[in-house]
This record gives C-alpha cells, sequence and structure tokens, in this order.
C-alpha cells in the first residue's frame, strides 16, 4: 500500500513523510506534495480523493492549515499534484474544499458546465501539461447536480423543439419553456459568447432527451445531461489529445468521470466512460478550435 508509512506523524525532515494518511493527499518528503515526491497511481490517486470527499461530508475536513514552510516547498521545489479534475466553475462547487485538498494537491481545471466544447486548446492542452509534465496519473471530469448551464442548454433545447414542431420526445415541457423563455434564447437576435456556450451543450440535452424518452420534465433531462456531459467530456479528450488517448491505452493514465451532488456533499464517482475502448482507436489529435477535424463527440 503506498501510505503504509503514514500511520504515525514523522519528525519534521526533508527526508522523512511528514503526512498522516487520515489527512493527506500521499506521502510527501516536505509536508506538502512537490516534485521530489514520486507521481501517484490512478488507483491511488482515487482512494485520497474519496477519503478526502469522505472527510468533507462528515465535517471532518483537515486542509485548513497551510504555513510558510508548505508555500515555501511549492514555490521552491514544483507541483506533484495526485490528479487533474475538470469541474464546473460553479461557486457552489469548489473542488478542492470538496475533496479536502490543499494548494499542489489537485491540478483544476473549470469552466461552466466541465466542459471541452469551447475554448477547447486551452482546457485540453491544459491536461496534457499536466499528465505530460507534472505526471498525474488520474483525470477525474466533475460534474455537478442542478448545473445551471446544462439547465440553459435544456431549456433552450425544449424551447427550439416547440418552435420547430420536432420536440416530439420532449412535448411535455416544450410549451412551459417556451412561456418561460431563457435568457439565452432572448440574445438570439445579437448572439453572445454564453449562448454560444450553451448551443455548445444542447447536443448534451438532447441525448439526455432521447435516452429519457417521452413525458420527461424539463429537470429530469437536465439532471440526466448532467452525467450524459461527464461521459462527453471525457470522450473529448479521447478524440482529440493524441498524448492523452496514448497514456490511457497504455494503461499509465485513467480518465474517469464523477458527479458533485450539492445537497449531500458526496461525490459519485462513475468510473470509465463506455466508450472507452472504442475511441481509443480514434486517430484525431488537434481539436477542432484549432484547426482539427470537426466530429460529433457524444
Amino acid at each position: 500500500m503506498f501510505c503504509s508509512c503514514l500511520g504515525k506523524q514523522a519528525p519534521s525532515s526533508e527526508n522523512d513523510s511528514q503526512e498522516d494518511s487520515s489527512e493527506g493527499f500521499g506521502p510527501s518528503k516536505l509536508g506538502v506534495r512537490t516534485t521530489v515526491d514520486e507521481p501517484l497511481s490512478a488507483s491511488q490517486a482515487i482512494e485520497v480523493l474519496q477519503a478526502g470527499n469522505r472527510r468533507f461530508v462528515q465535517g471532518d475536513a483537515k486542509a485548513g492549515g497551510f504555513d510558510q514552510s508548505a508555500r515555501r516547498a511549492l514555490a521552491s521545489h514544483g507541483q506533484r499534484p495526485v490528479a487533474t479534475v475538470i469541474g464546473c466553475a460553479d461557486s457552489r462547487c469548489p473542488v478542492e474544499q470538496l475533496f479536502d485538498a490543499r494548494p499542489g494537491d489537485i491540478f483544476v481545471l473549470r469552466n461552466a458546465g466541465n466542459t471541452c466544447t469551447h475554448a477547447e486548446g486551452s482546457m485540453v492542452g491544459s491536461v496534457e501539461y499536466s499528465v505530460a509534465v507534472l505526471e498525474t496519473k488520474m483525470i477525474l471530469v466533475l460534474g455537478h447536480t442542478g448545473c445551471g448551464a446544462i439547465m440553459g442548454a435544456t431549456k433552450l433545447l425544449l424551447e427550439r423543439s416547440a418552435q420547430k414542431y420536432i420536440g416530439a420526445t420532449c412535448q411535455k415541457d416544450a410549451q412551459e419553456t417556451t412561456d418561460q423563455s431563457t435568457e439565452g434564447s432572448e440574445s438570439d437576435k445579437s448572439r453572445s459568447t454564453l449562448l454560444g456556450l450553451l448551443d455548445a451543450l444542447v447536443p448534451v440535452a438532447e441525448q439526455a432527451c432521447v435516452e429519457l424518452g417521452a413525458g420527461s420534465s424539463t429537470e429530469e433531462i437536465a439532471a440526466h445531461a448532467v452525467k450524459v456531459n461527464v461521459w462527453r467530456t471525457i470522450n473529448f479528450l479521447l478524440s482529440y489529445s493524441l498524448i492523452i488517448r496514448e497514456k490511457v491505452a497504455s494503461g499509465e493514465v485513467e480518465l474517469q468521470g464523477a458527479i458533485y451532488n450539492m445537497s449531500s456533499g458526496a461525490v459519485d464517482f462513475l468510473g470509465k466512460s463506455p466508450k472507452q475502448a472504442q475511441l481509443l482507436n480514434y486517430d484525431g489529435h488537434v481539436v477542432p478550435s484549432m484547426g482539427g477535424p470537426v466530429r460529433q463527440v457524444s
């Protein structure tokens, strides 16, 4: 076990681990994870993320303290995070806190809807940096309940379906959504970047709508779309990053999904994408925004 040496507090020393297994993110020689420490495997990374979330849910978080020596260690020796997490920008879903992590523990990327459909170059490139340079072995795409971006995309889908009379599988809520009208759809006359983001997420809502079938409410579709969107982001990374795809294919890196429940505080770990085996054979390596081939990734 990677944490067998962490059962008791060691003396303060650059040569000895200072972390306790109940509080830390793996063994660290300087009391905080830096480049002098070995990377954790994907399975080890999941273990510490799960343990950190359990502490968060139980109200027993340990990551509050971060002294000057820890800051100096990170500044002098660089970072060795245990995992890369793509999360939502929602202020209610702070990735570090919900995993009870400190600076240096997790390489975090966030945007509205935890998606790679816009700013693909920066998001995908940042993930590639984390696995190629920082040597993280676990990439976790983290969605969350009550996601506003997903709800906005769902309402946009239903409104457009109603307007075009093609919303056969979503008829229950189509007229209601049209009457309420979303702020995003009102901006159709003068397109905004926000509407562009919602547009890119509409296929997620559409897939969720199809999977649930007729009679599903807006809320039900949006809730299911959160999971669909997690898989879509994972599939996008596998489709358009040769670096990530090769590392996953070799077993060096794992790419998994999870959903954070804002009410309970618990993270539900979903595992690997059902389409992973299929996508490992894909030959794409440049994302669309950087001149790559356009391909629908579901």
